[in-house]
């Protein structure tokens, strides 16, 4: 029989791990040593890499930060994104271009040429800008002391939900979350951070003649007859539904009601003078791109405008500009170089210069005319490209003239 302190002996024995399972245990932690010390490491270095990033804060989110410069006369275009409050806080500046790609061309020596030699100009448009981080953007500027004139486009993004923000944009470098700023610890911010210990204060993007062959090569690309036999065909598939209601009003615009018209306001209040751009999109632009923005596109871009003007047209100091109610503009694909991005530097040209001359500027009272020339323009549209066709009249001169040679 066996006792009770044999019974807690055998039960005590029978509590201990055997050999087999000490051993196992300890080959599962050598096993894993490595990897949790090289998580370990890896979160420290990335700790003390954000300790150094924050502490030098190469973007001047901060107060305490170096006060870097953006390059004077540098158009920064897209990798401005990161550079908002680097620009919005630099003294140098009182002029400021927010746009979207199609004003990225303009560069501060060309604005300087148009709205004059004391201007302090910087274009800070990046591609594809969404309302809520183009409402981050404005919001710095608004916090600005040295604003005074802010020229903002207004693209057919403004459709959209309020929330929505371009994917690349670093909306947690300029929200009020601080607890999100770790995320700005990059690649390309930690190279900046050094840079700027090593004594650099003028941050400076790629030269021009880059982006000019790249615009020049997009050109090339969509002036070809193909191209135009294709978008011809998209308008003819999708005419009878491009006049369609929408069933939108101006309160189903809150990006306009809740984002741009405040910024446009508190910027009023500041004195700043605001002009609304209108990019110039082609007519075949309502067609080609009702598939991937809206089938309703035509009437929400003419409901959003309406509400635009009617909501801005009493805030002092802000005026609001469009010119594609012309059919020799916005009809002809030859001055695009993409359905929606003019390339013409003459029209280009006057597009911006009508902030000094006035020219194009919508009121409550032209609007309904404005608006249905452009309407009545877009459901009757046919492909037009004077320059293809003035390449095929040439070609078939020069044919024609090579056969009478020749006969």
């Amino acid at each position: 029989m066996m006792t009770h302190a044999t019974k807690s002996i055998t039960s005590s024995a029978s509590d201990l791990p055997s050999p087999q399972k000490r051993s196992l245990s300890a080959v599962r932690w050598r096993a894993a040593r490595p990897m949790v010390m090289a998580a370990a490491l890896l979160t420290v270095i990335y700790l003390s890499l954000a300790a150094v990033v924050i502490a030098v804060d190469p973007h001047n989110v901060y107060r305490w930060g170096p006060q870097p410069r953006i390059e004077p006369g540098n158009t920064p275009r897209d990798v401005v994104i990161d550079w908002i409050d680097v620009a919005a806080k630099d003294s140098s500046y009182d002029t400021f271009l927010v746009g979207s790609s199609v004003t990225e061309m303009y560069t501060p020596e060309y604005l300087k040429g148009i709205l004059g030699p004391d201007a302090k100009v910087i274009n800070l448009s990046y591609g594809g800008p969404r309302p809520r981080d183009r409402d981050l953007v404005l919001d710095q500027l608004v916090k600005s002391d040295t604003v005074k004139h802010v020229i903002v486009s207004f693209e057919w993004t403004y459709i959209r939900d309020p929330d929505v923000t371009n994917i690349s944009f670093p909306a947690f470098l300029y929200d009020d979350d601080i607890a999100n700023d770790l995320r700005m610890v990059n690649f390309p911010t930690i190279r900046t951070t050094f840079s700027v210990l090593g004594g650099q204060r003028f941050y400076s993007n790629d030269d021009d003649a880059r982006y000019k062959r790249y615009v020049d090569g997009m050109y090339a690309s969509f002036q070809r007859p193909e191209e135009m036999a294709r978008i011809q065909r998209e308008v003819e598939r999708h005419r009878a539904q491009i006049g369609a209601s929408s069933g939108r009003d101006c309160a189903s615009f809150q990006a306009i009601n809740e984002q741009l018209v405040p910024n446009l306001k508190a910027l009023s209040d500041k004195g700043v003078k605001v002009d609304v751009m209108i990019p110039i999109s082609s007519y075949a632009f309502y067609y080609v791109r009702r598939n991937d923005i809206s089938p309703t596109l035509l009437d929400e871009m003419m409901v959003a405008r309406r509400c635009l003007v009617n909501a801005a047209s009493d805030i002092p100091h802000v005026s609001i500009f469009a010119f594609d109610d012309d059919p020799a503009i916005a009809g002809d694909l030859a001055n695009f170089r993409e359905v929606g991005h003019l390339y013409d530097p003459a029209i280009l040209s006057n597009f911006i210069s009508a902030i000094t001359t006035g020219k194009g500027r919508l009121t409550r009272k032209n609007f309904p005319r404005h608006e249905n020339a452009i309407r009545s323009a877009v459901e009757n549209y046919q492909t037009t490209n004077t320059r293809l066709d003035m390449v095929a009249a040439r070609s078939e001169t020069e044919q024609a003239a090579s056969k009478s040679s020749t006969s």
